[in-house]
């Protein structure tokens, strides 16, 4: 037993030194263990709103309760787990693995978002505003399973997503699977990524996507800030296009950031006697910036405050503002008089247009107070919340937490 005791005590170095080294850390909380990497993430929101007139009652509402876990193995493939515990209906959000091993040409499989738009794009918990654009909720696909290849190219000037899907997003989905595979792509160029001066900061994408409508009631819908339609969907059939462009430009404490997208549907043969109808467009756009009063640098969707409250200081207090647009209608008359029948050879067109303003306080790394005031104005008096009244007062006030 002696001898044994003592071989154990002088093997132990060489044992202890060939084990993988287990490390913990926090925040978030993680582990490393060799080559593997965990870390678990808690972010949530909760909210309360209020609209003028009425439209519902005000309560605290949690919107999201997101528990994700990421991290690496062998450096070479990465994963994520994401899943918003408030969500009955499709409570996965991303699912899938990263293969890195090639930094120009890496290749992605699982459920994550469909490489469209800036807006959609940007983590919800990275928004300047506590509600993305109406295109970025509604034109943009949003998440599907798929397959991926994407890197960065040019000494990291150029980036590029490519990949085919298994249908057309979540954001699409109310009605049914619309879209048998969506093919998807997105170029990001950052030109003067290696110089000096505000031109650094500047970067500018233009992505599309193709598709092919099942034949029914799927087209795309357009819906208010309180949930009530302003479009209805429209019998497609054929294909579906998207294309969008955008820019977003981060000199310092300033972000101005800029998108459009337009959505075409095919409708054959689905106007009376098996005729072809013109194209189903949705299109719009929105303008947004922001401005730190405490003097934070901007860095992609997010701002870390130089004096985190309560330790140094205040926190940092961001101003924000945004106008955009979305629009339905038809692409040609079909010779017709406009009408809303989801048949019409000529859609009647109905637009929303809102202005937000709003203000961060980032009181630290892990939480957030966001208060916006938004006015909305729709075309249609007899296709609103509340028939006859076109234009609508709102405001929501949001806390999150990020672990």
């Amino acid at each position: 037993m002696r001898k044994c005791l003592l071989t154990a005590l002088l093997l132990w170095p060489a044992w202890a030194q060939a084990q993988p080294a287990v490390r913990f850390d926090f925040p978030p909380p993680s582990i490393r263990a060799g080559e593997f990497r965990a870390a678990l993430r808690v972010r949530l929101h909760a909210d309360i709103r209020d609209f003028d007139p009425e439209l519902g009652e005000d309560e605290l509402v949690f919107r999201r309760a997101r528990v994700a876990l990421e991290g690496r193995f062998f450096d070479d493939l990465e994963y994520e787990i994401d899943a918003d515990l408030r969500d009955e209906e499709r409570p996965w959000r991303d699912v899938f693995l990263n293969y890195r091993r090639f930094r120009p040409a890496q290749v992605q499989a699982g459920r994550f978002k469909i490489p469209f738009g800036l807006d959609q794009l940007t983590g919800v918990f990275n928004l300047n505003f506590a509600e993305r654009s109406l295109i970025g909720s509604q034109l943009s696909p949003g998440r599907d399973r798929g397959l991926m290849l994407h890197g960065d190219v040019a000494g990291e000037r150029v980036s590029y997503q490519a990949g085919v899907f298994r249908r057309d997003g979540d954001n699409t989905r109310f009605a049914g699977p619309p879209v048998d595979r969506t093919w998807a792509g997105r170029v990001v160029l950052r030109p003067w990524e290696s110089s000096r001066g505000l031109g650094r900061s500047a970067q500018f994408g233009v992505n599309a996507t193709t598709g092919t409508l099942f034949e029914g009631l799927y087209g795309l819908r357009g819906q208010t800030l309180s949930g009530a339609d302003f479009a209805e969907p429209y019998y497609v059939e054929g294909g579906r296009r998207r294309l969008g462009v955008d820019g977003r430009w981060t000199p310092g404490s300033v972000a101005v950031q800029a998108e459009y997208i337009r959505v075409t549907d095919e409708r054959n043969g689905q106007g009376l006697g098996d005729v072809d109808l013109p194209d189903a467009v949705a299109q719009g756009w929105y303008l947004s910036g922001t401005w730190a009063l405490t003097g934070e640098n901007k860095s992609g969707g997010g701002l870390e405050p130089s004096r985190p409250f309560p330790t140094k200081g205040v926190g940092a207090v961001e101003l924000a503002a945004r106008f955009e647009e979305l629009r339905f209608g038809s692409a040609g008359t079909g010779g017709e008089p406009p009408f809303s029948n989801p048949r019409a050879a000529n859609i009647l067109p109905n637009r929303d247009r809102i202005l937000t303003l709003g203000v961060n306080w980032y009181l630290n790394r892990f939480g957030r107070v966001t208060l916006n005031a938004t006015r909305e104005t729709l075309q249609d008096p007899l296709r609103t919340p509340l028939p006859g009244r076109t234009r609508f007062w709102g405001g929501v006030l949001r806390f999150q937490l990020v672990i």
